[in-house]
């Protein structure tokens, strides 16, 4: 049930945390929203969305009317491979997480039991297991290597105390590591887990929801745990208390380990609630960035707004969330609304609308974004005429670097740059390529750029997986069975050059 908040009430509450004005959304959509179900009709929704490292994302979503559950991948561009495919119906509660090469892993609560569901990237199942044989629901997230960490409480037996543990598994379902008690105490002081999260390196961070007593305020926790379990810092309080209800919170992390983790607070008014989202972010290292947790909603809400986060490997970051009828431009409909961040909090835009307007309200907004800076967000369209539809709609964050799409082997010519300059492309390797080159072309006496070559992350001179580095701007790079994704390309300025070429051409033999 929604509630109308009086006016003085709405005036109050938007000083809480200082309403920070800065300057219209801009967010850049590089396309119409696209009905992922094309070619079935109705009673469709959109449930779970991820990115991978390597710009794909991934989105279960679910057929009511057959009954059937499918994963689909979606390109960097925003655009849906052909084909998807039929799995097995997720369990409740229901978090995923994608590696490297496109494997995802499934996991939530079946009954009152934890489960997980690990697939390989054409949606073979390879494992279903349970933590433990007594685990209560459960969060998992996959290593770059594959293994997959799960955190998970237990026992599933009501009014006993209970313990929130983590331990990492392979595909397989068999454990790798030793249980690590992350926090114990009576069952109405401790839920979760919220939401886990793995960096390149493996080390682990992961929310879950305390209190000091049953009718003390809730709050966040967070911890950061090496890929071995050994704890990197104590367990710190991330959002504020309120004389409202803390509703859960969640992490997003990228590859180098800087996150973001996002909360709701429920402020009580004559009428019900007021529901104000807050965003906390943090460096590589767990240390705060910023002054403290960015209020993320502009526009008060009555009601819960199924907040959804996503960061980029500079730490900027998204939050997407339904907002009230009316706003963003809005109609006589919720609209979804999302609002980009500078990696210390600061917002880079107002809130902006992304899907278009409709009659009838959008839900269930789940947001993804690879590591430079392209997010999409998922949601279910609903229709009185046509029932409802998994969508999806790309962008890109204002704050990334212009990047050129580059077409297999068709070269682009004319290239110059300043010294110490940045120019960058992108090359999206399909599966099964067996040999990607990359060139680079110049004139003598034409400067010298130097290039650079990463997988699904932008290279810097310090960051990069490939790089010729010789004299003048003629460099070529051989890969071998290079990873699906994007490929990024930058030619840096060592000196001011001019007249250059590149191209980038993939084989499958």
């Amino acid at each position: 049930m929604r509630h109308i908040l009086p006016k003085r009430l709405l005036i109050s509450l938007g000083c809480l945390t200082g309403l920070v004005f800065s300057p219209a959304g801009r967010a850049v959509p590089l396309g119409d929203p696209i009905m992922v179900n094309t070619g079935t009709a109705g009673s469709q929704a959109s449930s779970l969305f991820a990115a991978g490292f390597n710009g794909e994302k991934l989105l279960i979503w679910r057929d009511g009317a057959a009954n059937a559950t499918y994963a689909q991948r979606i390109k960097s561009s925003g655009i849906p491979f052909l084909t998807k495919a039929q799995i097995q119906i997720p369990p409740t509660y229901a978090a995923l997480s994608v590696d490297r090469a496109g494997n995802f892993v499934l996991a939530g609560q079946t009954g009152i039991s934890g489960v997980v569901m690990a697939y390989d990237r054409n949606g073979n199942l390879l494992s279903s297991f349970n933590p433990t044989a007594d685990s209560l629901n459960a969060t998992a997230s996959m290593d770059t290597d594959g293994n997959i960490t799960v955190v998970y409480m237990y026992p599933n037996v009501f009014n006993v105390p209970r313990k929130l543990a983590i331990r990492r598994f392979n595909t397989g379902g068999i454990p790798v590591s030793p249980e690590i008690i992350v926090a114990s105490g009576p069952v109405d002081t401790l839920s979760g887990p919220s939401s886990i999260a793995t960096d390149n390196a493996g080390n682990i961070a992961l929310t879950w929801t305390g209190q000091s007593s049953s009718s003390a305020p809730a709050y966040s926790m967070m911890q950061r745990f090496s890929r071995a379990g050994v704890a990197l810092a104590p367990a710190p309080a991330v959002s504020h208390t309120s004389t409202g209800a803390h509703l859960a919170g969640s992490i997003a992390m990228e590859p180098g380990g800087k996150s973001v983790i996002i909360w709701t607070n429920a402020f009580p008014n004559e009428s019900g609630y007021t529901y104000i989202v807050y965003a906390r972010a943090f460096d590589a290292n767990g240390n705060p960035t910023g002054s403290g947790s960015a209020r993320v909603n502009q526009h008060l809400i009555d009601f819960y707004s199924e907040p959804t986060a996503a960061i980029a490997e500079n730490g900027d970051f998204v939050v997407s969330w339904v907002a009230p009828k009316g706003v963003t431009g809005g109609d006589s409909s919720s609209t979804l609304a999302a609002r980009q961040f500078h990696n210390d909090g600061t917002p880079v835009t107002n809130e902006l609308r992304v899907d278009p307007p409709q009659t009838q309200p959008a839900s269930s907004p789940r947001l993804a974004m690879d590591p430079v800076g392209n997010f999409a967000v998922a949601w279910t369209s609903n229709s009185a005429e046509t029932g409802s539809d998994a969508m999806v709609r790309t962008f890109k964050m204002d704050t990334r670097p212009p990047i050129t799409q580059l077409l297999n082997k068709q070269p682009a010519q004319g290239l110059a740059g300043d010294t110490d300059s940045w120019s960058y492309f992108r090359l999206t390797v399909p599966p099964g390529v067996r040999r990607l080159n990359i060139d680079m072309t110049g004139p003598a006496g034409g400067g010298e750029g130097d290039m650079y070559v990463r997988f699904g992350q932008l290279p810097s001179l310090t960051a990069w997986d490939q790089r010729p580095y010789v004299n003048g701007s003629n460099e070529s790079i051989g890969i071998s069975n290079p990873p699906p994704g994007d490929v990024y390309i930058a030619i840096h300025g060592r000196s001011a050059y001019s007249s250059v070429g590149l191209a980038a051409g993939y084989y499958y033999r």
